[in-house]
């Protein structure tokens, strides 16, 4: 799906537009703000077309959490071209000049809607959009928001019962906390939980029930989760698809020789 994209050393080109590469940005850069500023490296590029060429997949509806610049939201447009593609971010910002003329160009208006100043964590607002926007569930929803394992939970507990059967529910950049770089006290995710344990938590509970998360497939910078056809609860919670068996303590062999010799010393 990504056979067009051109990599060059600080930039990707992509069916006519500029990708400012934010990991390689240096001081030549010669365009200004023609451009899109982009957060994705080549891997993870690579990675997301290992994936979605392995299946048969068409998204028709997108809602992406968490816009940066607004790069990522064209760069998804390009590649699955939806009939809706929707997109919010926690930032104070708006639409930068590059985007609004990338919109009004390729008369992109009602296919595409950016929302700023939108905290993921806030449920009530998602829902708003999500009825605002949409007529139809969704095919996918990506989460490449604060990377945050409270506020990713909340969202993945909102949005989960939006999406159809088959649909993809995607949390980027989970494995940050495993990161050189990430976790040392300079980091502005440092002292944050990761989203380690809630990737855990979705693979147990597949373990559990295949009703409500029929797989999770897991990279190095996402991971995937794709719905079952079971209906999702009002209420639903993650932690409720979840069963597990009672603690079991450990015996330690050595111990229960010591104590047998101990009781025949005794008797």
């Amino acid at each position: 799906m990504f056979e067009t994209i051109v990599w060059q050393e600080d930039r990707m080109l992509y069916n006519g537009l500029v990708f400012r590469l934010q990991h390689y940005r240096n001081e030549s850069w010669e365009l200004g703000d023609e451009c899109f500023v982009f957060y994705k490296v080549k891997q993870l590029v690579n990675q997301y077309d290992h994936f979605f060429s392995s299946r048969q997949f068409k998204c028709q509806r997108f809602f992406e959490l968490g816009l940066w610049e607004g790069g990522s939201l064209p760069f998804w447009f390009e590649a699955f071209k939806p009939i809706k593609m929707v997109g919010i971010d926690l930032a104070d910002k708006t639409d930068s000049g590059y985007f609004r003329r990338y919109v009004s160009q390729r008369d992109l208006q009602n296919r595409i809607k950016t929302y700023w100043r939108v905290n993921q964590a806030d449920s009530h607002r998602l829902q708003q959009i999500v009825a605002q926007e949409f007529d139809q569930p969704l095919d996918l929803i990506l989460d490449d928001a604060s990377h945050i394992y409270d506020a990713t939970l909340s969202s993945f507990q909102t949005l989960f019962q939006y999406l159809r059967p088959g649909g993809l529910y995607i949390i980027e950049d989970w494995a940050w906390e495993h990161w050189p770089g990430c976790t040392g006290t300079n980091s502005p995710l440092a002292q944050y939980k990761g989203l380690t344990d809630l990737i855990v938590q979705m693979v147990q509970a597949v373990g559990t029930s295949e009703k409500l998360i029929k797989s999770v497939t897991v990279y190095q910078g996402f991971a995937v989760i794709e719905r079952n056809a079971e209906s999702i609860p009002a209420n639903f919670e993650l932690a409720n698809q979840i069963q597990t068996r009672p603690q079991i303590v450990q015996r330690n062999p050595m111990v229960d020789r010591v104590k047998q010799g101990i009781r025949r010393f005794i008797s």
